[in-house]
């Protein structure tokens, strides 16, 4: 049976376990996400190669970036999910202390009796008559009533729990309800003491409860479900992501100039959200000195403007994928490297170098692999370096900035020899990085081969992840960390616009080793055979000078002719159940091979007429036939 009526935790019975369970149900994926940033953080502030050069505004950049990175751990998020464990292990501590009620404990026969689950009915047997010489009313003597009860109470479960071992109606009970009595009844209790709900407490339990149904948890919901939506996957706000497409959709794409780029890129609405009074135009300024390299009055904010920009241009850089025009998509990429060195974009790539005359390297037309086949005397002069340590420096950076080399680029089938027509093809790419100074040998042939095994048919692209991943690139004026990457164009030359999606490799060997990156083609292949020309195009997110281009040939080959198997099934015949089915249908069947009762008699006529003239005649017929063969 089940009591109808309500009672209150008046002892503290239930409500830790509630607010255990509803702390914990925030605090576990609170932390794993906290956790997953912070991890990410701390991979985002790799050490990064260092040369001992010192940019105008070094101080600054450091302080931005040591602000940076405490932001993202000493946030107010994570002091809340802090508290909240605090309160959870202290809640945890309370329920440790706190002895369990009579009525809220499990009955356990052996535990009450004090015998292992494995003991024998004489086990149970002595132990019960030791324990009722000690606990049995007639043999308490001189003790106090409240004493005296506790020991008959004890005495009356004891009881209970050697007839759940030992007799059959009671044991019945004990394993069906889980108690010697039967059914226990089933109390129905709110976990909040009598005092809060019903005295003076109530008004403050209304008024909570009121600003945590109306309040507290519409505020939460509103919260997330704005954040969700005020930004895209990419991480840009949707009012600029919205400003970015209708620019692209109603200009005139070959003739987009980065000067239009930047102001796109000055009326983010992040920038407005950082700084609420700033206008477009005077972060467009501030975006201009930096790409100039030249300090402004209050540099930190310029910095934290630039930050922002590493993110709205990789969105940007998206939006234009969409429309596949790839003059487009790469001035933004470009305007990303500038981003990236503090650089005008498409500069001379001999600027990345620190501590060099740029009017001296502009005109000298050299790139960063011929500043190596040089002298010390011709290096100085060629870049207006004074000192031997300067050459030092300058030639440090240069050998750790990367070009990629394609060694080959093709199309394939997994598990297949050839491309054929309306096939589902990916693009293969072999290719390694070259640092200026250092020579590297042919590759090995094997290395640039696709072999194809288990792995490769069931998951193609399972190879891009093999390769480690790259670290943060040396840019002395960028106020945050970069991770490189190469953005893969795959281009139509004809219609000079991208085919297929954009994607990054991150990862590649930088020890000369050959890497590959596979692309998986989301339309199949064109249904008619012939060679198809296109261009495959690395381009870079950090480095000037470091793309890489490449044409790549497409031949659809016929498909193999499939053998025609010949039909051994025949006909049914007439006669059968097969061949009226097939008749029904219109269907051909054959006579039927089972003979009339007739001709069942001219056989046996023919037979018996034979045999009686084997028997009348003495030939050999094993002879005979050998002398007819």
């Amino acid at each position: 049976m089940s009591d109808s009526r309500y009672s209150y935790d008046e002892n503290a019975e239930v409500w830790p376990y509630f607010a255990m369970t509803l702390l914990s149900l925030v605090l576990v994926p609170s932390t794993w996400k906290a956790t997953i940033r912070a991890i990410q953080s701390e991979k985002d502030y790799s050490p990064k190669f260092e040369n001992g050069y010192r940019p105008e505004n070094y101080d600054e950049v450091e302080k931005f970036r040591v602000k940076n990175r405490k932001s993202k751990i000493f946030t107010k998020t994570n002091a809340l999910i802090a508290l909240g464990w605090i309160i959870l292990i202290m809640v945890a501590y309370f329920i440790y202390v706190q002895e369990t009620p009579e009525d809220l404990k499990r009955f356990d026969p052996y535990e009450i009796l004090g015998i292992p689950y494995s003991a024998t009915d004489r086990e149970i047997k002595s132990r019960y008559r030791k324990l009722s010489l000690k606990f049995h009313p007639d043999k308490i003597r001189n003790l106090v009533n409240t004493t005296r009860e506790v020991m008959e109470a004890q005495f009356v479960e004891m009881t209970k729990a050697y007839k759940s071992l030992t007799d059959e109606d009671t044991r019945k009970n004990y394993l069906e309800y889980g108690h010697p009595d039967g059914p226990q009844p089933m109390k129905h209790g709110i976990a909040l003491p009598k005092w809060l709900v019903e005295e003076k407490g109530s008004p403050l339990v209304i008024l909570g409860y009121g600003f945590l149904v109306g309040v507290a948890l519409p505020f939460v919901v509103w919260s997330w479900w704005s954040g969700t939506k005020q930004y895209t996957k990419n991480g840009i706000h949707t009012i600029t992501a919205t400003n970015i497409f209708e620019k692209f959709a109603k200009s005139n794409l070959d003739n987009v100039t980065f000067d239009s780029l930047i102001r796109l890129l000055a009326n983010s609405q992040e920038y407005k959200i950082l700084f609420p009074k700033i206008d477009k135009d005077t972060v467009y300024d501030y975006l201009l000195a930096y790409l100039s390299r030249e300090k402004v009055e209050d540099e930190i904010k310029k910095l934290a403007l630039v930050c922002r920009s590493v993110t709205i241009l990789e969105g940007m850089l998206d939006i234009a994928a969409a429309f596949k025009n790839v003059a487009l998509v790469r001035k933004i990429i470009s305007l990303t490297q500038a981003f990236a060195q503090a650089l005008p974009p498409e500069s001379s790539e001999l600027l990345q170098l620190p501590i060099i005359d740029k009017e001296r390297a502009i005109r000298s037309g050299c790139t960063l692999k011929s500043l190596f086949s040089l002298n010390a005397k011709e290096l100085q002069n060629l870049l207006g370096i004074s000192s031997g340590e300067d050459l030092k420096v300058a030639r440090a950076v240069a050998s750790q900035i990367p070009s990629i080399e394609i060694l080959d680029a093709f199309f394939k089938v997994p598990g297949e020899a050839s491309v054929t027509p309306n096939s589902i093809a990916h693009l293969v790419i072999k290719f390694r990085p070259v640092y200026a100074g250092c020579t590297l040998p042919p590759p090995d042939p094997k290395d640039l081969e696709e072999v194809d095994n288990d792995v490769t048919i069931k998951k193609p692209l399972s190879t891009n992840d093999i390769a480690p991943q790259l670290q943060p690139i040396y840019a002395p004026y960028l106020p945050v960390y970069l991770r490189p990457k190469w953005t893969v164009l795959l281009v139509n030359p004809r219609e000079n616009k991208t085919i297929e999606h954009l994607s990054t490799v991150t990862r590649m060997y930088t020890d000369g080793k050959v890497s590959t990156y596979k692309v998986q083609l989301s339309a199949p292949m064109p249904d008619q055979t012939g060679q198809y020309r296109f261009l495959v195009e690395l381009k870079s997110n950090a480095y000037i000078g470091a793309d890489a281009v490449r044409p790549v040939v497409l031949n659809i080959e016929p498909a193999a002719k499939v053998e025609e198997i010949e039909d051994d099934i025949s006909d049914p015949e007439e006669d059968s159940i097969a061949g009226a089915m097939a008749q029904l249908r219109g269907g051909k069947t054959k006579k039927s091979t089972v003979g009339s009762p007739a001709e069942y008699d001219s056989e046996e006529e023919e037979e018996s007429s034979s045999e009686e003239e084997d028997s009348d005649t003495d030939i050999n017929t094993d002879t005979e036939d050998e002398g007819q063969t």
